[in-house]
């Protein structure tokens, strides 16, 4: 059975390394299914780095026939400065942003430079047209919590 909207996979947010100091739970924004995409700033959240991460899957139904499959995919993306716009450069990927799609234990580099964060999910192996790296799709906003 699928989890509804309301209890997603959360990701934890934490301060230092290895999955210590402070931490912080976020549902996955609903950006997805046409709602808002909100981003967080670090200092909102009452975090001054982003050391490591945790990105859980939603396991898949247990009826499908590929039960190794995971329902949903946890995405993490961090900006070192406040995004103006739904839309990723790939180009800029490891400079102005970064995505973790996966429990990172360190975030090297990244920890000191991340300021902003969004917490997203999609069903796994279903490619989205609106998804940040696409060229395609609606142009959508996002809403910058601070």
């Amino acid at each position: 059975m699928s989890r509804s909207a309301d209890q997603r996979t959360k990701a934890t947010l934490y301060g230092a390394a290895h999955f210590q100091g402070a931490a912080v739970e976020l549902s996955p924004d609903k950006g997805d299914e046409g709602e808002s995409m909100v981003v967080h700033s670090l200092a909102h959240l009452g975090l001054s780095r982003l050391g490591s991460l945790t990105a859980p899957g939603e396991p898949a139904n247990p009826d499908h026939l590929f039960r190794q499959h995971t329902g949903r995919i946890t995405h993490v993306t961090v900006w070192s400065s406040r995004p103006e716009t739904w839309r990723l450069d790939p180009e800029e990927r490891g400079r102005t942003w970064q995505q973790y799609d996966a429990d990172t234990g360190d975030l090297g580099a990244w920890a000191a430079r991340s300021k902003y964060v969004r917490v997203w999910s999609q069903e796994d192996g279903v490619e989205s047209n609106a998804g940040p790296l696409s060229s395609t799709g609606p142009s959508r906003l996002i809403t910058v919590v601070e």
